[in-house]
């Protein structure tokens, strides 16, 4: 009579056919499940990058907001600082050289700022940052001393784009205030220059994708500036657009339009710059916003697809793979012992990683403490290891460890000593029964062999490669934890590091002292501490 597993692998037509139903069902089941896992993943991922594009463009806004705010501000503090200087008494009496002083002793002096200028009631410039000799010139045409002039309440005022006669046709707006006379009509008007350079650079500075925009507005619908910048933007009137009118009705928020000026679809986010008449609006693309969740949603698509017909596909052929299950069981308990030999070593050098290590020390900090034994250790790091791989390549920075590696074992003659590598360019020595003057001698013997291999290394001191070796030695005790004797090694490894490299150094004789707290600390070196070795 057949066994169970014997009927499995040979049943009879009928039972093959049932089970052939079965899983064909489990497996539609399967591709099903797995395509709608999918399309949740998915939508969860687009609401994900639909949030995150929010947050980054109010983020964004508020940053560009706040260095506007700081600029225009810290500007209209030189237009007060002008103003309150015009009503002092006398300032009028005083030397033309005194007087430039009072006037814009607090004139911005930033790149992006213009001249400061004062001008009467008809629009003559009186007074000039720039010159004690204020330039003749007349600003009655600007629009700035129009609006000033023309109202009593106008405030700070920000002026349309124009192009500076005092600075050679320079892109430009005005940041200008009203002066009062003394029965209160008015005075002139004291405005400063500033670049619209400023808002390009800031604006290009920024990453909205290839299709993003950034814009400055005024309240009455007069763009100051945009980004990407084009030249026949500047003082263009965008008030009647969709996305101006939906820009002028709240303080900030976010929404969806299509710029008039382009065409795209774009996420806007817009704030009113501080109490200035400017709205700051930031348009990411919908496009670029979803660019990368297309991307991966075509990729996982096309892989759930593919592994929906493979899994049909697979359980169609299950019954012929079931004939070879006992040669794959076989296999897999050959690749399993021929993986853990690979999970013991280190696959660059040969030796064992640092998993091992930790098993080979607890076993032989055991041993020492029950047999009475000392247990030596060392430490070794490969000097200016970083700069030898900047220099010549990580391959050739692999072959150094090789070396090294090989000058290890060479060195090590008794059959209890064990090598290990620590991480990255470090190396570490298991010495059973071994005084502190034999793993001394050891180490110095290691060291040297490094040393004759004579590998050139122009960031080193020495010319050569070489390596500085932490030696330490305990008799361990019951109740203490073998990481007392790494973190004695590795203070000696820092010394010798500290003392210039290319040397041994040990730590001092003692009992370890073992608290948790200071075997943890052994786990973890310092991440400083190893840049400072490798570097």
């Amino acid at each position: 009579m057949l066994t169970r597993e014997m009927r499995w692998l040979a049943p009879d037509r009928d039972t093959l056919s049932n089970r052939t139903w079965w899983l064909t069902l489990l497996s539609m089941g399967v591709a099903i499940g797995m395509l709608a896992l999918g399309a949740v993943v998915l939508v969860d991922a687009r609401g994900d990058a639909w949030r995150e594009a929010q947050r980054a463009s109010a983020n964004l806004a508020l940053a560009l907001e706040q260095d506007i705010v700081d600029n225009i501000t810290a500007y209209d503090l030189s237009l007060q600082g002008a103003k309150d200087a015009l009503e002092v008494p006398g300032i009028d009496q005083v030397s033309p050289q005194i007087r430039q002083i009072a006037l814009f002793d607090r004139a911005a002096t930033a790149k992006y700022l213009g001249s400061l200028v004062i001008t009467d009631a008809e629009g003559n410039i009186v007074a000039d940052s720039t010159a004690i000799s204020p330039h003749r010139m007349n600003l009655a045409d600007r629009d700035y001393f129009r609006a000033q002039k023309a109202s009593d309440g106008t405030g700070l005022y920000v002026s349309l784009p124009y192009r500076s006669r005092l600075r050679g046709g320079d892109p430009s707006i005005a940041i200008s205030r009203r002066l009062f006379s003394a029965d209160g009509s008015f005075k002139g008007i004291v405005a400063g220059a500033l670049r619209l350079q400023y808002f390009r650079d800031l604006f290009a500075g920024m990453d909205v994708g290839p299709h993003g925009s950034i814009v400055l507005i005024r309240t009455d619908g007069k763009l100051i500036e945009r980004f990407p910048f084009r030249a026949f933007d500047s003082d263009r009137d965008v008030s009647q657009s969709e996305v101006f009118q939906r820009l002028a009705n709240a303080q900030s928020g976010q929404f969806v339009g299509v710029s008039s000026s382009d065409e795209v679809r774009r996420l806007f986010t817009f704030r009113r710059v501080g109490q200035l008449p400017l709205i700051l609006g930031v348009g990411l693309s919908v496009n670029d916003i979803f660019a990368a969740w297309r991307t991966k949603a075509l990729t996982i698509g096309y892989a759930l697809a593919v592994l929906c017909m493979a899994t049909v596909a697979l359980c169609l052929l299950l019954r012929q793979e079931l004939a070879q299950r006992l040669a794959a069981q076989t296999a897999a308990v050959q690749a399993a012992e021929k993986l853990s030999v690979l999970a013991a070593t280190d696959g660059l050098t040969g030796l064992l990683n640092r998993r091992q290590f930790d098993v080979h020390l607890d076993r032989e900090w055991r041993r020492a403490t029950r047999d009475g034994l000392p247990l030596g250790l060392l430490l070794m790091d490969v000097d200016c290891f970083k700069s030898y791989n900047d220099a010549y390549g990580h391959p050739c920075g692999d072959k150094v460890l090789k070396l090294v590696a090989g000058c290890i074992q060479e060195s090590l003659r008794r059959p209890l000593d064990l090598c290990a590598r620590y991480g990255g360019e470090e190396f570490v020595v298991i010495l059973p029964e071994t005084e502190l003057a034999e793993a001394t001698m050891i180490a110095e013997r290691i060291r040297d062999e490094v040393a004759l291999a004579n590998l050139p290394h122009s960031g080193s001191q020495f010319g050569c490669v070489t390596i500085s070796v932490g030696v330490a030695m305990a008799y361990p005790r019951p109740g203490e934890g073998e990481y007392s004797l790494v973190n004695d090694a590795d203070r000696a490894l820092y010394e010798a590091k500290h003392q210039g490299r290319n040397r041994v150094c040990l730590a001092a004789v003692y009992p370890s002292h073992t608290s948790g707290a200071s075997q943890a600390a052994a786990r973890a070196t310092t991440p400083a501490r190893r840049q400072a070795w490798s570097s």
